[in-house]
């Protein structure tokens, strides 16, 4: 069996989603369900889910990993929902979920998540035009060891192939089939 890729959409919420990053969060979508990959959000509003509209436009799965402890509270465009009751602790969830990011505008939030990301070594790409920390992002590394920079790209396309680039330059996933340990391997 072969583990399909998981990408994150990170982002403005709907309090400060502009329309133009909601517009370029949903190709976001569209491109990554083109490619196979199941896009993951935090499952709410904005950049959310816009990037999981697009994805099921393309016949993409789409995973919201949600702060609250109920699942109303999610997107409608969500097919799996995973209500940690957390709160936004559970962006270590979100990032410790995905092969690779990509940054759509965003506030302070997303900082956290792509803060997270760089600690972990998860490749992370920054959708430059569609401003909030995408744009503030680009290009910077978050400390002195350089482990992750957060590369820029002008286009939704570019964002999802440049992402696709670096997961598989870190080797994060194989093209050989995933092992699956039964309870009698353990």
């Amino acid at each position: 069996m072969v583990r399909r890729l998981q990408i994150a959409v990170i982002g403005s919420s709907k309090s400060i989603c502009t329309k133009k990053a909601y517009e370029l969060a949903e190709k976001v979508g569209e491109e990554i369900a083109k490619t196979g990959a199941t896009t993951l959000t935090g499952g709410g509003h904005g950049v959310m889910e816009a990037a999981m509209k697009g994805a099921k436009k393309q016949g993409g799965l789409t995973l919201g990993i949600l702060p609250w402890g109920k699942m109303e509270r999610h997107n409608k465009y969500c097919d799996v929902v995973i209500a940690t009751g957390i709160g936004w602790s559970r962006d270590a969830i979100n990032l410790n979920s995905c092969d690779g990011a990509i940054i759509v505008g965003g506030g302070a939030g997303t900082l956290n998540e792509a803060t997270y990301a760089y600690i972990e070594d998860i490749p992370i790409v920054a959708l430059t035009p569609s401003g909030g920390m995408a744009k503030t992002l680009t290009g910077i590394y978050f400390d002195e060891r350089k482990t992750e920079q957060v590369i820029g790209m002008k286009t939704p396309e570019e964002a999802v192939k440049r992402i696709l680039k670096e997961i598989n330059k870190r080797k994060i996933i194989s093209k050989r089939p995933t092992i699956v340990k039964r309870k009698t391997d353990y």
